[in-house]
């Protein structure tokens, strides 16, 4: 059994700072890696854009620190629809890969019965009409998302009542630009953001993740902060809840929740390449492993 564990080329655009040591990102990797061999098991990493590779010689392709697709997002479904056409299997595959690869894929989860943070598709909806569906709900605080993105990039905060000239300078400036737009939640300023790592369908950790002071994005690279947490039962229960509901078969998740009227919600299902923070829970790289021979073996 040969394994490519898929990175990425290089890291996303909107990384402009400097990076000392590029490689402290794929610390998670590296423990993939050494679980896979601790199996005697090849594994290996490999650039997902590389056009010198042949998919047939590997028989598992794990999909794990590929953060550039965000950039070049048809070109990654591209090469992952011909790692599908080999005798490589790909995980996760192809079909939940396009699918969760831009933010469209909320409203089916919400049509699926899952509960998400209140969200709008600029694209697909009159802005007056959302404008006055935040007002009519006192939603004072709008948060706009890019439809591709990760990390946090391209997300604005701004008022509710700056949405239509929002929306018409980004329309004027990119006529093809689509964002999705949501409230301010305000628990994820105090209580946090909830991160449910998912592996075969089950929870193997639970990560709380905090803003720094004055910010709302629970990102580190925004000076954010995260620790491991247990959640309730309650929280548990409304978890497994939501992933008999996701509308694809997966073999590794991660479910970014926040509470809002005082249940959780989504506010992401990260299903194509979510850091898992191995170091918060050492064991989840080897569950990883095992779940990845078992479904290549059957």
């Amino acid at each position: 059994m040969h394994v490519a564990i898929l990175r990425c080329e290089k890291l996303p655009r909107f990384v402009t700072w400097e990076i000392p040591d590029i490689n402290v990102f794929f610390e998670d990797d590296r423990l993939l890696i050494d679980e896979f061999r601790k199996k005697g098991i090849e594994a290996s990493h490999v650039v997902w854009s590389d056009p010198s590779i042949n998919w047939n010689e590997y028989d598992v392709a794990l999909i794990r620190s590929t953060w550039d697709y965000i950039d070049r997002c048809e070109e990654f479904l591209n090469v992952l629809a011909g790692i599908e056409s080999s005798s490589c299997q790909l995980y996760n595959s192809y079909d939940v890969v396009k699918w969760n690869s831009d933010k469209h894929y909320l409203p089916d989860l919400e049509k699926a019965g899952i509960p998400i943070v209140p969200t709008f598709l600029a694209d697909r909806t009159d802005i007056h009409a959302i404008r006055d569906i935040f007002l009519l709900n006192n939603w004072h605080t709008i948060v706009t998302k890019p439809i591709i993105g990760g990390g946090g990039a391209g997300v604005t905060k701004i008022s509710t009542s700056d949405l239509v000239s929002r929306y018409h300078a980004l329309a004027s400036e990119d006529p093809d630009h689509t964002f999705i737009i949501q409230p301010l939640i305000e628990s994820v300023m105090a209580e946090g953001e909830w991160s449910y790592f998912i592996i075969d369908g089950n929870i193997s950790h639970v990560l709380l993740k905090k803003p720094a002071p004055g910010d709302y994005r629970a990102h580190a690279i925004y000076g954010g902060s995260m620790e491991r947490k247990d959640p309730t039962d309650s929280d548990r229960n409304q978890v497994k809840t939501m992933l008999e509901l996701i509308p694809f078969l997966h073999v590794y998740a991660r479910l970014d929740l926040v509470r809002f009227e005082e249940q959780l919600v989504i506010m992401e299902l990260e299903l194509i390449e979510p850091m898992f923070y191995f170091d918060y829970h050492p064991h989840a790289a080897a569950e990883l492993v095992h779940t990845v021979i078992r479904r290549f073996e059957k």
